[in-house]
């Protein structure tokens, strides 16, 4: 940043400016860079050119004119092309490429130069090192910025610090020749290895006197450690607490070696979780090895209790060694409580069997992929047919809608309509950052007072799975607002990658084992993006997600554009063919387009004479390739229309029967199965472009949309019967305690109830928490049959009673008893 450059540039005087570059977000393998120019002179039009020895794989605010020899050329936009003196503009790009270096060598001209500036002379840099005495080289990497096209070359030397030439090192000085091309070259200088214990030393290594390139770093440092010294180290340790009185922690503190004279070291003790004074005596000193000695203890005195608490840690630390150098400083002692209460989960009540609803299209227990479709824990396809409720990704912080109504009567309505799934928009900045929740009438919603954004999502979760819905979880956008992320991308200003990456990992761990959350739709439109780009962010959070919820599904949106095609944001799925997303868990993956009318935006192939007959082709091509062909299941993740304008009722008749099954539209059902799931845009009637299924009332249902839906809204399927089993703890606690659980079969196996487990959290305070077990429906004539919940892994409690039995209750011998008289 602060480079500035005035040259001559085919003949053509260029402008002095200010250039600066920032990664705006880096995934690792790739990047977002934003260029800020500062001219000091106004710009109308402008070209600028600058070293990047990368490809670059989408661009905004420019555009490129060309790419060689790691020199590359843009323009500014027609909305990018003008600032004032000394005013800025800025412009950004998306690398895919593997550790991408930053542009450098920027040079600016006027708006008509076409032809590409030869690249910049590279600078030459020297790095440090850091080696053991005996590793008998130090060697210096001598690095240029970016390969020349003529040989460069650079003298260097050697220069004495704390390590002396002679006594130490080697002295050396010389010259270094990189060839066209090259950009790495070594400079190799021979240590002395000797006996005596010493302090870590350093001597530098100096450039000068370069040709065809510049000096950008000319001085490196070597440190050298000293490998003669005892190397001491302190080992961790347990003690379980007792009831009262005191019992003796032990540290060992090693050396790797027996000295020839005394060595010593310093330590004290550090509060971890565990407070000096309440839970252990503080202690510190100087511990002494005489000659010959490897091993000797420190005992700190833990002070016992009858709380019931979590397992607790202190830190015994050592500093300021005499005669050796510290190899493990730290020590975690674990104070081990043994006051913990006792977990006890109890048979649950006995439940009858229910017959299979012909035709309905439930989704039970945890969903995955197999082909082009979503299936669920019994192994059929079945159709995702959610409603998007917007509100959450914007300064509202919570769902719209509940200045005028409540927010379980709006779930129930959405339950009743036929949807069996809410897509929930959210922003980064509502999870990660909070938010005060508003636009809410607390008289009409009292239980949402208080709560935060994070609060309001677990409410209507835990509400959904209630009622038989469940909840898509889409990141929409970074900071709080409206739309996508201006910039099109997944990451923006302060909601960087890695927080974005970390926020998934966040909520997939805070709902793992709850079957109502089907998974992650990792970001809204990301239309500024390459596909190459999205993909690889994409597997980088959705692998992360998995991690910690193996359980959900992975939702991965299009682009804006892909091979020169521009389609719907979100919508464009084509780059999928050639680089397809890989997950670690095939079976986890779910593309997602949006798709919308004319009236949204009169897009070239509405005017088409061969409209409306053009569009199924178009869907084709797009994102449904990818469902038909079985290459992966495809939500349409947004899809809607005011249906006021003719040509949104044509699209819609065409969409609504592709997702159908039937892809040409000729009134014959094509892919078998449940179809293409999807999630309607939107609930919300205050949605600008299509309205809601709610009129501007937020109560009245709007028929003619429904009407629409019906041929691809599945059957009203009866909400799976459950056992529920209880587990409790003996007594509140003041810390967490997680147990896991699972079902294992007994008479009864997978094809009577669904298999499942997780991780039942106990919070401060609670000392009872419900398991719900979905029983699956048949109509054969059988015995009672039973199942197992079983607990392990306890954390901050013991296992008392670890064993539940669930029993189900067969309904088809009386039935068939009764269809017999019939037969008498």
């Amino acid at each position: 940043m602060g480079e500035r450059a005035r040259v001559e540039w085919i003949g053509v005087t260029t402008m002095a400016a200010q250039f600066g570059f920032l990664r705006t977000s880096d995934w690792g393998v790739g990047y977002v860079g934003q260029v800020t120019i500062t001219a000091d002179v106004a710009l109308n039009g402008w070209t600028l050119a600058f070293d990047a020895p990368f490809g670059i794989d989408s661009i905004w605010g420019a555009d490129i004119v060309s790419q060689q020899g790691g020199r590359t050329l843009v323009r500014g936009t027609s909305w990018n092309a003008t600032a004032p003196a000394g005013g800025s503009l800025s412009f950004g790009f998306t690398t895919a490429q593997a550790f991408g270096a930053d542009p450098t060598g920027f040079i600016l001209a006027g708006p008509a130069q076409e032809a590409l500036p030869p690249p910049a002379p590279p600078s030459v840099s020297v790095a440090d090192v850091v080696v053991s005495e005996s590793g008998l080289f130090a060697v210096f990497t001598l690095t240029l910025s970016h390969a020349a096209t003529s040989e460069v070359s650079v003298r260097f030397a050697t220069a004495e610090g704390s390590a002396r030439a002679g006594l130490d090192f080697t002295a050396l000085s010389g010259g270094v020749t990189f060839a066209a091309g090259e950009t790495g070259r070594q400079v190799r200088v021979a240590l002395a290895n000797d006996a005596l214990i010493e302090q870590s030393e350093s001597f530098g290594l100096r450039l000068t006197a370069a040709t065809g390139a510049s000096i950008a770093d000319g001085s490196a440092v070597a440190t050298v450690i000293d490998d003669d010294a005892p190397r001491i180290a302190v080992s961790d340790a347990r003690r379980v607490e007792g009831n009262s009185g005191q019992a003796g922690m032990t540290f060992i503190i090693s050396l790797d070696r027996a000295a020839t004279s005394t060595v010593a070291v310093q330590y004290t003790t550090v509060d971890g979780t565990a407070l000096a004074g309440a839970d252990y005596t503080a202690r510190s000193g100087t511990i002494s090895f005489a000659a010959g000695q490897t091993q000797k203890t420190i005992t700190v005195a833990i002070l016992g209790d009858r709380l019931v608490e979590a397992d607790e840690t202190l830190l015994l630390r050592l500093s300021n060694p005499t005669r050796a150098v510290l190899a493990d400083a730290e020590g975690t002692g674990t104070i081990v409580n043994n006051d913990l209460p006792k977990l006890s989960v109890h048979d649950a009540l006995a439940v009858t069997e229910a017959d299979p609803d012909a035709g309905a299209a439930g989704l039970v227990g945890v969903l995955s992929t197999r082909g082009g479709d979503i299936i669920d824990a019994t192994g059929a396809a079945v159709k995702i047919a959610a409603v998007n409720w917007f509100g959450m990704e914007g300064t509202t912080f919570a769902p719209h809608g509940l200045h005028t109504r409540n927010w379980q009567d709006m779930m129930d309505q959405m339950k009743a309509v036929g949807f069996n799934a809410i897509r929930l928009p959210f922003s980064a900045q509502a999870v990660l950052d909070g938010g005060t929740p508003n636009g809410i009438d607390f008289h009409l919603n009292p239980d949402l007072a208080g709560l935060s954004p994070l609060q309001i999502m677990d409410a209507i979760i835990d509400y959904a799975g209630e009622i038989g819905l469940r909840i898509i979880l889409d990141h929409h956008r970074s900071s709080a607002g409206n739309g996508p992320n201006g910039n099109g991308l997944w990451t923006e200003g302060a909601y960087t990658t890695a927080r974005w990456i970390g926020m998934w990992e966040d909520l997939a761990a805070r709902y793992a084992g709850n079957p109502t959350v089907i998974g992650a739709d990792l970001s809204n439109e990301p239309h500024g993006a390459s596909w190459s780009a999205w993909a690889g962010a994409a597997e980088a959070a959705g692998n992360a997600a998995l991690a910690k919820n193996p359980d959900w599904l992975i939702f991965v949106e299009g682009v804006g554009e892909h091979a020169g095609q521009h389609y719907w944001w979100g919508g464009n799925l084509m780059g999928a063919e050639d680089r397809p997303v890989v997950l670690s868990a095939p079976d986890k993956l779910v593309y997602s387009a949006h798709d919308y009318p004319n009236s949204v935006y009169p897009q070239s192939f509405f005017s088409s004479p061969d409209f409306p007959a053009n569009l199924p082709a178009i869907f084709d091509r797009m994102w449904g390739y990818l469902w038909h062909e079985g290459t992966a299941p495809v939500l349409v993740g947004e899809f809607g229309s005011r249906l006021t304008d003719p040509k949104d009722l044509a699209w819609a008749q065409q969409i609504v029967a592709y997702m159908s099954g039937d892809i040409d539209a000729d009134g014959d059902k094509d892919v078998a199965g449940p179809g293409a799931s999807f999630a309607y845009w939107s609930w919300n009637p205050n949605s600008g472009d299509t309205g809601g299924i709610l009129a501007d009332d937020w109560r009245t249902v709007l028929a003619s949309k429904v009407a629409l839906l019906d041929p691809i809204l599945p059957d009203a399927a009866a909400p799976p019967r459950q056992a529920a089993f209880e587990v409790t703890l003996s007594e509140p606690v003041t810390a967490a305690v997680t147990v896991n659980w699972r079902t294992a079969p007994g008479t009864a196996n997978a094809t009577d109830y669904v298999h499942a487990s997780g991780v039942l959290t106990f919070l401060p305070g609670q000392s009872s928490r419900t398991i719900l077990v979905d029983l699956v429906a048949d109509d054969l004539v059988e015995a009672t049959e039973n199942f197992r919940l079983e607990l392990f892994s306890a954390q901050g409690a013991t296992i008392g009673d670890g064993l539940g039995i669930g029993r189900i209750l067969d309904d088809d011998a009386a039935a068939a008893l009764r269809s017999g008289d019939w037969v008498l």
